[in-house]
């Protein structure tokens, strides 16, 4: 939450200090709720997952989009170099968890399904989901460096997230606000020996105008200059239809990843999903972004 000597006289006024100060006091009972719940199938995941200890891993929170899993983890496969998916399924639907838990095996990742989620929110979810995987997870297995990434973020170059993160502690997208700074929750990578013995809270904190993952600012972020560390940017860039030409500005993340963008909520997603299914037949064919930038 915000500092109380940071709010105005009209937020005073308004109580919004107090408003803050309740729904963060209800997100941590939240939090607190859903961390402790252990689905039966964490004891074999992990046992699943040890040989990974010391080594690279991305977490993927997926959600309801089986077919953004399967296109990820297919150019995951052949893009991604250094770094072993595990796909975590946050989705409402059976449906979509069955579907998802299918795609997952049949490209030999591991899946876990989350425990349901307690909220509704899609901020408040991804950031119960995020934290509850860096506990229950991430400190199981205790990885080198640990990666989050988008369930949308399809990588399209050559990756090395070792190379990313070099001798950073952190490496990602700043969010950088009046108040503080986070990294974008979509693609965010970490030094597990900076960060293990952290109380880490992927949660919001719109009181410090800080989106998901926000609540790590004060026990994280604002230790370190974003300006000091070389951290990376998300730009439009204007991509050839593979069908014929036409110019679509698509979200790159880190010159490397193409971001859908909003997959699980936005409404004009479905009007998207012709140029993407080209995209994704394209890449499958050995296209990559260098040649698909106009």
């Amino acid at each position: 939450m915000r500092r109380i000597k940071d709010y105005s006289k009209r937020e005073w006024l308004r109580n919004k200090p107090l408003d803050h100060f309740l729904v963060q006091v209800c997100n941590d009972g939240l939090q607190r709720f859903f961390r402790a719940l252990r689905p039966k199938t964490l004891e074999r995941f992990l046992l699943d997952a040890a040989s990974l200890e010391g080594k690279s891993i991305g977490l993927v929170i997926a959600y309801q989009q089986p077919w953004t899993i399967d296109w990820l983890l297919r150019m995951a496969s052949r893009h991604l170099l250094d770094t072993t998916l595990l796909v975590f399924d946050n989705s409402r639907k059976k449906s979509a968890r069955i579907d998802i838990e299918r795609v997952c095996r049949e490209a030999g990742v591991l899946y876990l399904g989350l425990p349901p989620s307690p909220t509704k929110h899609p901020n408040r979810s991804h950031g119960l989901a995020m934290t509850w995987v860096f506990h229950n997870v991430v400190k199981k297995i205790r990885p080198r460096m640990f990666t989050y990434l988008d369930h949308d973020l399809i990588p399209m170059e050559k990756i090395e997230m070792g190379r990313c993160l070099g001798n950073r502690p952190f490496y990602g997208m700043p969010n950088i606000s009046k108040w503080g700074w986070s990294l974008w929750a979509g693609f965010c990578c970490y030094d597990f020996s900076v960060v293990r013995d952290l109380p880490l809270n992927f949660l919001n904190d719109f009181s410090n105008g800080l989106d998901t993952g926000g609540r790590n600012w004060s026990c994280l972020y604002k230790n370190f200059d974003p300006a000091r560390l070389l951290l990376t940017s998300a730009k439009r860039t204007p991509l050839r239809d593979p069908l014929d030409g036409a110019i679509r500005e698509m979200c790159v993340v880190d010159n490397s990843w193409v971001h859908l963008g909003g997959a699980s909520y936005r409404p004009g997603f479905k009007s998207d999903m012709d140029f993407f299914q080209r995209l994704a037949t394209a890449a499958d064919q050995g296209a990559t972004l260098t040649s698909l930038i106009a």
